[in-house]
């Protein structure tokens, strides 16, 4: 185990997708931004099938978005012009190739979507502005869990569990009951990520199978570790970037001077059977740094997103534990972690294959037995190394 320390060069890297919130008026995963998470899809699809990695201009999006869904469209050069309430405006002054920009007016205000960024929020609402975080010690920690089944070849579907009360995310993970078939068959996570003012966990995920004659029903549960004291300031650090077909790309989020990661997750993979792109590592790699690395399929690309949560502290929040092992081709392999330190209570978890892209991520899981286990599965082909990251904190009365 090693107490992780503050970096001493800067880590280049970008991920983006819309982190939101549930407060009445204030962001939260609610018609308005669930009318702009739908619309960005279709403008990160096009993206991802774009011969030069970049998104559309704004009236293309515009046009996409009105062809293949129910949602009106209409272009504005700023989030001002989005006169009309429930039509999502695609602004000409917030996008380029590697960033697009959105609006949507509703009754309980007007929603801004900034793809470099990764946010979605709320003009003028008092409730957006950022909460500088508390200091330790956590205390009252809690592992809350809800379990979901997924059914149809394809499906992908979106996952939360909320905390309790006046409690808040500290980290998640998510347990996968059924290991993939031979063939791949299995749920894998799209993203992996607390939730702000929602207080929670949420995974996105997609139940992958690329002959789709015999799709088994299948489980998984996601966890949230909730607790009392250690509040993730906001906004929370987002990096984005592109990964264009065949290509390996990582992303590094870092949180500001002065704060320090209590965990980190990772958003906008987008792999099916039909290709995209998939993530391959996501992990603390400081005290201040949360890397992602992904790769995409021969056919098709997509965009990674980096996310680090971050407290203000002096000194350095999570300790490290890790395990390892090999991972052969066409099987799936664990790797578990020893337990924290005496005093200290895992909260969060991570993973890497370590350079190689052949590889699946399958689940990271919070265990009863105090230790973490990371599954991945060989697609490609063996994983020299794969290895199960899971971050402890200090808690009070422990």
């Amino acid at each position: 185990m090693r107490r992780l320390l503050p970096p001493l060069i800067l880590l280049i890297a970008l991920l983006v997708t819309s982190q939101t919130g549930a407060k009445p008026g204030g962001a939260g995963h609610n018609p308005p931004t669930r009318k702009l998470e739908a619309a960005f899809k279709f403008a990160l699809h096009a993206r991802s099938v774009s011969e030069d990695g970049c998104y559309p201009s704004p009236a293309r999006i515009a046009r996409l978005i009105a062809k293949q869904s129910k949602l009106r469209t209409a272009v504005a050069r700023k989030p001002n012009g989005a006169s009309r309430a429930n039509v999502v405006y695609v602004l000409r002054s917030g996008t380029s190739c590697n960033k697009v920009g959105m609006a949507l007016r509703a009754n309980s205000g007007l929603y801004v979507l900034d793809s470099a960024k990764g946010t979605i929020r709320v003009r003028g609402r008092a409730g957006t502005k950022s909460d500088p975080g508390k200091p330790g010690p956590a205390r009252g920690v809690r592992l809350i869990e809800r379990t979901f089944k997924m059914t149809q070849p394809e499906e992908q579907s979106r996952f939360e569990v909320f905390c309790p009360g006046k409690t808040y995310p500290l980290g998640g993970g998510m347990i996968s009951h059924q290991l993939p078939d031979p063939d791949g068959e299995a749920i894998y996570p799209h993203s992996y990520e607390r939730l702000g003012a929602q207080r929670g966990f949420h995974v996105s995920a997609l139940l992958f199978d690329a002959s789709p004659a015999s799709t088994t029903t299948r489980r998984v549960t996601v966890q949230a570790v909730c607790g009392r004291g250690l509040v993730s300031a906001t906004p929370s650090p987002h990096k984005t970037v592109f990964i264009k077909s065949g290509q390996i790309r990582s992303a590094t989020a870092r949180c500001p001077k002065g704060q320090h990661l209590v965990t980190g997750g990772f958003q906008r993979t987008n792999f099916g059977a039909d290709g995209g792109n998939y993530v391959t590592e996501s992990r603390a790699v400081s005290s201040r740094a949360w890397r992602v690395t992904g790769s995409a399929f021969p056919i098709g690309g997509g965009e990674l997103t980096a996310i680090a949560y971050c407290v203000r502290q002096k000194r350095p929040i999570l300790t490290e534990v890790e395990g390892s092992v090999p991972v052969p081709a066409g099987q799936t392999a664990t790797a578990t972690t020893p337990t924290c330190p005496d005093g200290q209570r895992m909260t969060t978890t991570g993973f890497s294959t370590n350079g190689s892209r052949d590889a699946f991520f399958v689940a990271s899981s919070l265990n009863d037995d105090g230790t973490s286990s990371t599954a991945a599965f060989g697609h490609f082909g063996p994983v020299p190394s794969l290895t199960a990251y899971a971050y402890c904190i200090r808690v009070k009365g422990a």
